[in-house]
């Protein structure tokens, strides 16, 4: 930790249901130099997209706030959540009473991206996120967002960060991951900043861990500069390439605060790897349409 107002420690945990139809995705933030501790929640399902947005001080409690708790047992997290949540296409919204009881336990070794980056890309990620953890796992429980419950069977993607996180100062950032059935996943993450791109991530099982050293992407776009899908390349450390198709099947917007000219698109994709058909969710910071 050091003295910039935005260094930041974040927990990030993903899930997707295809069955069932629902996706959510959620963080909890700490800028303590800010005294400022953030989440949003968002569950996408049959029903629209609902979700909350909102910041209270720090306190003792890292992994709380505003009714989202991450809790981590001994070979799982436990995911827990009471409170409202709100139409996000509704100009003004009234609260929807909401719950989350969910064990998220992960499947692959946990991955350090300090495996993927020599001295020079590390530096070039400094502004952020220079500790940077990822994992993907099963997920089962309950979700209830007003009349609706859901019986959870799903798979999904973790992270935890630490450090400087300015999102005004990359070009762009591409956080791609998904799950093949419950025993392999990929997440592949692109950092473009003016001095050079960097490049980081992992095909895993639960026998272990691929550094991805290096990812060729090409993003397509359909309407209002949302991605439509994206063809892809991960070169792993081992020598081996992994070859992506992807398609978004759904998306959601996140209000991001400190640029105009960027948005971040939280995408839900259908991916095409070795044959297997898997799911999981793109998040893309990229420049947002000209008003």
């Amino acid at each position: 930790m050091n003295d910039n107002p935005e260094w930041n420690e974040s927990y990030y945990f993903n899930l997707h249901d295809h069955a069932k139809g629902v996706t959510a995705f959620m963080r909890i933030g700490n800028k303590p130099n800010k005294n400022e501790k953030s989440i949003f929640l968002v569950v996408i399902g049959k029903d629209g997209i609902r979700g909350i947005k909102t910041a209270v001080p720090c306190d003792e409690n890292r992994k709380s706030c505003a009714g989202l708790t991450f809790t981590e047992e001994k070979d799982f997290w436990h995911i827990t959540f009471k409170g409202p949540l709100f139409d996000m296409a509704a100009k003004e919204p009234a609260p929807i009473m909401s719950s989350m009881d969910l064990k998220w336990k992960p499947v692959n070794p946990v991955m350090d991206y300090h495996d993927c980056v020599d001295a020079e890309g590390a530096e070039l990620s400094a502004q952020t996120a220079s500790e940077h953890f990822e994992q993907f796992g099963v997920v089962s429980g309950n979700i209830t967002v007003g009349e609706s419950s859901y019986d959870i069977d799903a798979t999904g993607e973790r992270d935890m960060s630490e450090g400087v996180r300015e999102w005004g100062s990359p070009k762009m950032w591409l956080w791609l991951n998904s799950v093949y059935g419950k025993d392999t996943g990929f997440n592949a993450t692109k950092l473009c900043t003016t001095a050079g791109d960097v490049d980081a991530g992992y095909v895993g099982t639960a026998d272990g861990n691929d550094p991805v050293v290096k990812i060729e992407v090409d993003l397509s776009y359909g309407d209002k500069g949302i991605p439509s899908g994206y063809d892809m390349v991960m070169h792993g450390k081992s020598g081996k390439e992994y070859t992506v198709k992807a398609k978004v099947i759904g998306h959601a917007i996140v209000p991001m605060a400190g640029s105009r000219d960027m948005m971040i698109v939280e995408t839900i994709s259908e991916t095409v790897m070795d044959g297997r058909t898997g799911y999981g969710i793109a998040e893309l910071l990229v420049p947002a349409p000209k008003q």
